[in-house]
This record gives C-alpha cells, sequence and structure tokens, in this order.
C-alpha cells in the first residue's frame, strides 16, 4: 500500500487516482490550504481566496468535470492601488490611468531597459531587484512591483533568486506597453484573464468532489515520525504507526524532516533553512450589495496598510454572501510569532476596517461579519540559498526512495492547477509501475 502524507490537494488527487493507497491527515477534515470556512451566511478560503484558471486543458478539464454545474465563470478585473487610484492589473497594462508625470517615467523606463536587453547591454541579473529593473526599468519597478513585492515576500528583493519568476511576473511586449500608456486598451497575464470559482463552498468544493474518489483517509493523524523498516516504511503520530510499502510526503519539507532524526545532519540543515511566510486573513461581510465590480485589489506600499490584497469573494460566485451583501478578504503576509500573526483577532479586524474606511475602500458601519485565520506555511520563499536548500533535500528524498509532492511538499511556489498536474502525473507513474 501506498501510504500520503497530507491531506491536501495535491495528496487527495494523488489517491484518488490510486485504489491501493492510504492518506494520512493532521486536520480534522482533508483539505489543506483549499478548505473553506462558512460563518454567519458568508463563505470564505481563509487560506487566501482562490481561483482556478490554468494555461493547461488538462487542468481546466480537471475543474470542469468536478465542479460541473456547481460553477461560476467570470472575466478579472483586479487592479493596484496607487496613489489614491485604481490602476489596471497587471500594472504596465494601465499606464494610462497614472498620472502624466508617472506614465511617463514608467513608459520611458521600460523602453530604455527593452532596448538594453536587446541590444545585449544589460548586464544579466544575479537577484529578484536587479531582475526587476533589467526587466521593467526603473518606472514600473519602483512605482509598484519593488514595493510590492517587498511587501508580500517581507523580504528585501536583492535577497531573492531569479529561478521563480518565469510564469509568475508578468512578461508584457513592448507594443502592449506603448499602447497602455496612450489609453489603447491591452490585457497582460491572458491565461488569468478568465477564470472560473465554484457556486457554492469555496474552493473547499474541489475537495468535497474529490473525496468519493479517495479510498482511505485518515484524520487527525499527524505525522511525528517516519522510518523504514525493512523494504517499507512505518509512519507514526505518536500514539499508532502505519506501514506501507512506499509513501509520498506532501507536508512542509521541514515538518517531514523534523519527524526523520535519522537523516542526516546537512539535510536537516538544509530542510530548516528553507524560507517561507505565513498568512494572516481577515474575512468581511459587509451591509451593501454590489460593492464594487473589482475581483481583487493589490495594495503596494505600507501606507496603506498591512495587507497587500484584498479580494471580493461575492464577485467571484453569486452565493458565497447572503441576499444584499458583499464580502472582502483581506491578505497580510507575515512570518510565525512576528506583530501581525500575534496580533489579537480584534486589533486585526480595526486595523483592516479602519484603513478600508480612510481609503474609501467601504465603510466601517457597514460591516456585519468578521472573522481571522491564520495559515503557518503559505507562500514558499525563493531567497539565493533556496536552490541549494531544495537540492540537498530532494537529492536525500530520492536516495532514500520518499517521493515530493505539493507546494509545500516540494517547496515550489505553484498555482492550484500546477497542484493537481503534477499529482495526476505522479499517479500515472505510480499506476505504470515506474
Amino acid at each position: 500500500m501506498l501510504g500520503i502524507l497530507g491531506g491536501g490537494l495535491s495528496g487527495l488527487v494523488l489517491a484518488s487516482r490510486l485504489p491501493d493507497s492510504e492518506v494520512l491527515e493532521q486536520a480534522e477534515r482533508p483539505g489543506g490550504l483549499c478548505r473553506s470556512l462558512t460563518f454567519d451566511g458568508f463563505t470564505f478560503d481563509p487560506h487566501g481566496s482562490h481561483v482556478l484558471f490554468s494555461r493547461n486543458p488538462r487542468a481546466i478539464e480537471f475543474y470542469e468535470g468536478l465542479l460541473r454545474d456547481n460553477v461560476c465563470r467570470r472575466r478579472r478585473n483586479t487592479k493596484v492601488f496607487y496613489k489614491g487610484r485604481y490602476v489596471k492589473y497587471p500594472f504596465e497594462n494601465g499606464l494610462s490611468d497614472l498620472p502624466i508625470e508617472d506614465n511617463a517615467r514608467c513608459t520611458l523606463g521600460y523602453i530604455q531597459a527593452y532596448l538594453a536587453r536587446h541590444t545585449g547591454t544589460a548586464p544579466k541579473p544575479s537577484n529578484f531587484r536587479e531582475w526587476l529593473y533589467h526587466r521593467f526599468g526603473p518606472g514600473i519597478t519602483e512605482a509598484y512591483l519593488l514595493p510590492y513585492n517587498e511587501k508580500i515576500w517581507k523580504t528585501p528583493a536583492e535577497r531573492m533568486g531569479v529561478e521563480w519568476v518565469e510564469g509568475r511576473v508578468p512578461d508584457p511586449p513592448l507594443e502592449d506597453v506603448v499602447k497602455s500608456a496612450i489609453g489603447v486598451p491591452t490585457e497582460g497575464y491572458t491565461h488569468q484573464l478568465h477564470f472560473m470559482y465554484p457556486r457554492e463552498q469555496g474552493v473547499e468544493a474541489l475537495v468535497r468532489a474529490l473525496l468519493p474518489a479517495v479510498p482511505r483517509v485518515r484524520t487527525g493523524f499527524r505525522v511525528t515520525s517516519v522510518r523504514r523498516r525493512g523494504d517499507g516504511w512505518v509512519v507514526g503520530d505518536g500514539n499508532e504507526e502505519r506501514e506501507y510499502d512506499s509513501i509520498v510526503s506532501t507536508v512542509p519539507i521541514p515538518e517531514l524532516l523534523r519527524a526523520m532524526p535519522e537523516a542526516p545532519a546537512d539535510v536537516r540543515v538544509a530542510a530548516a533553512a528553507l524560507q517561507h511566510r505565513a498568512l494572516v486573513t481577515v474575512m468581511l461581510g459587509i451591509a451593501r450589495p454590489n460593492l464594487n465590480d473589482f475581483s481583487w485589489v493589490y495594495f503596494p506600499t505600507p501606507a496603506d496598510g498591512r495587507f497587500n490584497r484584498i479580494s471580493y469573494p461575492s464577485n467571484f460566485s453569486d452565493r458565497v454572501a447572503p441576499e444584499g451583501t458583499s464580502s472582502a478578504l483581506a491578505e497580510i503576509t507575515c512570518d510565525i510569532g512576528d506583530p501581525t500573526w500575534s496580533l489579537g483577532d480584534e486589533a486585526l479586524v480595526e486595523h483592516v476596517v479602519e484603513r478600508a474606511d480612510a481609503l474609501q475602500l467601504f465603510r466601517r458601519q457597514d460591516v456585519i461579519a468578521a472573522r481571522v485565520a491564520r495559515t503557518r506555511y503559505a507562500y514558499v520563499v525563493f531567497d539565493l540559498a533556496h536552490r541549494r536548500n531544495l537540492d540537498r533535500v530532494n537529492e536525500y528524498a530520492e536516495r532514500v526512495g520518499i517521493r515530493l509532492l505539493g507546494r509545500f511538499g516540494q517547496f515550489d511556489y505553484i498555482n492550484t492547477d500546477q497542484v493537481i498536474l503534477r499529482a495526476l502525473s505522479l499517479a500515472a507513474e505510480a499506476g505504470s509501475g515506474a
């Protein structure tokens, strides 16, 4: 039997394709980062709002097969809040929304960076900060990309690598940037332009649709020990042990290696050094219908508030908020134990509501429901040592025969579609005996 450590989306997709498997999940219900929360008639994704999109037709087909009629289809209407204005996202596709001086600086800077790259006069970037200037020039970098990225990653950009940026940071054609500067509409990041979202149950609808195909799930089983026994594996939670012929781990790599004290010291050090950020979400029900028509809004500067993004789930689906109301979800990245993580729920709600009122996003008196959630593992940080540390862990896992899977199981910044595609690929390998 195959043991799958962790019952998030990746583990459940894998198990749904392998009849001789068992999922071990520490929470009382499976789902991981794809769980949803309902209170006072509002439904939220407490680990950060999810929308479903992909460049890959197989992932779209998978979503549609699970959701069937329980789906809403939307066109992205996303903004960047800049100097009191709502600038079209991606930022470089909304330059005509900027003050004219900022528009000119951003446009000229982008053109100069483009020419430097294409004439070979620009040095190769060695870190994320240099990459931003190399790709976008000083205007767009300093107005939006640098402050926003340092706000979300809580890491100076010069301490981050560049191996993660392709496909994550939009790469606009020069023609689109020039058109956007003079007010000709253009769209960037087009594979995300149209997205799906479950009409009911939030993103957890994916999990609920998967579960009937999952052969065995053990909840309330927190993996604390993983060790070899003969040709197989023994996995324990301190009270019980389960034996498997092979295992796949989707639990965060640092947690896995803590459960393997017999692993070499350098591997355990590398695992512990992998960087990530936690997340605090503030979920709000608002007694106003049709609050706005935004999908989500980015807030790049600390002056805006602690939050880096506010999404509006009631614009994703017509059934995640009671009739005549709207909903908003503020996301704040942080480190476990830092002042944001440690701030009380009431203070966090007060901060978001006060800033939202001051920025005229919505009025304090219209907030009728509130809840706070904390997520320990939310974002992988690609610091300069990330690749070296991850390679060391991967080498060890391959040597002992543990397959790693999922965002934190592989410590890779992947979206929901890639989580699904990697799980399907691994299931195909396992099913063929590879």
